[in-house]
């Protein structure tokens, strides 16, 4: 049985946040496949929009290679300067999001390298996933105070388990 968790609103500030936490923990290959995916699912106004915000805090940015291939959208993002620039700019919050739930970045944490280390990953990244998030109790046999565990009374795993 699985359970459901109910969506809840993510603000913008924490979004941002996942969108950092997630970048700073894929490789560089999966960071340009995940913001080529991004930029691919939004519409032409978002990706104008975007590219128009971004040429106004980079003056290098390439304006018009950029608004229409993901691919060079990708290749810009690899500059720090560029990612600095999107977090800070009115749409950035789009991209980050889009980032963050692209194939790309769940592929990594569903089978690619990322998925062995889905312990120590935050609940969201379990959701994203599509991972249940570990048991609290790290897998013991029972959770009440005085019940026998699996083995014989008198062994390790037996007996109180506010003695383990």
């Amino acid at each position: 049985m699985t359970r459901r968790h109910a969506q809840q609103q993510i603000t913008p500030d924490e979004q941002i946040a996942r969108y950092a936490y997630v970048l700073g923990n894929v490789p560089a290959s999966v960071a340009d496949k995940a913001y080529a995916a991004a930029y691919f699912r939004l519409s032409a106004v978002e990706r104008e929009a975007i590219v128009g915000q971004l040429a106004a805090e980079l003056p290098g940015a390439p304006k018009e290679a950029a608004s229409v291939d993901p691919g060079a959208f990708a290749t810009l993002m690899r500059d720090l300067l560029a990612r600095d620039a999107l977090v800070r700019i009115r749409d950035g919050v789009v991209v980050a999001a889009a980032f963050v739930a692209s194939p790309p970045i769940a592929a990594y944490f569903t089978t690619g390298a990322g998925s062995v280390t889905m312990e120590q990953q935050p609940p969201w990244i379990h959701q994203l996933a599509g991972h249940e998030t570990a048991p609290v109790d790290g897998g013991r046999t029972h959770h009440r105070p005085g019940v026998p565990g699996f083995l014989r009374l008198g062994h390790d795993n037996s007996g109180d388990s506010r003695e383990w």
